[in-house]
């Protein structure tokens, strides 16, 4: 891992625990200053497309009811987690906004990308040695995320804009469904 990659990740390791988001507030209310006794005031709302609401699905057990540790699930969700937020920083929020992503963001992207699916995949064999079958929904759920890493990198190599958003949206349904589905199995 690069100095650069290593920094990057401790800065979001202190967002991540102190709670911080990337994700924009459903609403963001601007009100513009009181006016002089002669005007109104008015107030302007930008309204965020909403998200997709999740329903929960049903997670199979492990088999004989067993439970994994939570560690095994909290390196990977790490990895996950800051994936969304770097990918949001440097490509999502400016398609968003309408904004070209400046190349330099397109290189550290093709740079640091790799660096997020270490932990997912040094935790899969630890989740399968851990009793987890390799057709349970939780790898099948780190097996998406990595596929959407893959493709995070093949549109940053292809400086393709037009995929910026649903790589984005992979990553985060990639990231939920790990949550949900590893929280299913932990004790």
């Amino acid at each position: 891992m690069t100095h650069r990659a290593s920094k990057i990740i401790a800065v979001l390791s202190a967002c991540v625990l102190a709670g911080c988001t990337s994700e924009p507030p459903a609403t963001q209310p601007t009100t513009t200053p009181p006016p002089a006794p002669t005007t109104t005031t008015t107030t302007t709302t930008t309204t965020v497309p909403p998200t997709t609401s999740r329903v929960p699905r049903q997670i199979e057990p492990l088999p004989g009811g067993k439970k994994i540790a939570p560690t095994l699930c909290r390196q990977a969700q790490f990895s996950m987690h800051s994936a969304v937020v770097g990918w949001h920083g440097v490509a999502t929020a400016y398609v968003q906004n309408n904004q070209p992503v400046p190349d330099r963001s397109w290189e550290e992207t093709v740079r640091v990308a790799p660096d997020f699916k270490e932990g997912p995949m040094r935790q899969r064999p630890l989740l399968i040695q851990a009793g987890v079958p390799e057709n349970h929904v939780v790898i099948k759920d780190l097996d998406a995320f990595l596929a959407a890493v893959e493709e995070e990198l093949e549109v940053a190599r292809t400086k393709n804009e037009a995929k910026v958003l649903e790589v984005d949206r992979k990553l985060r349904d990639a990231r939920d469904n790990f949550a949900e589905s590893c929280g299913a199995i932990q004790s």
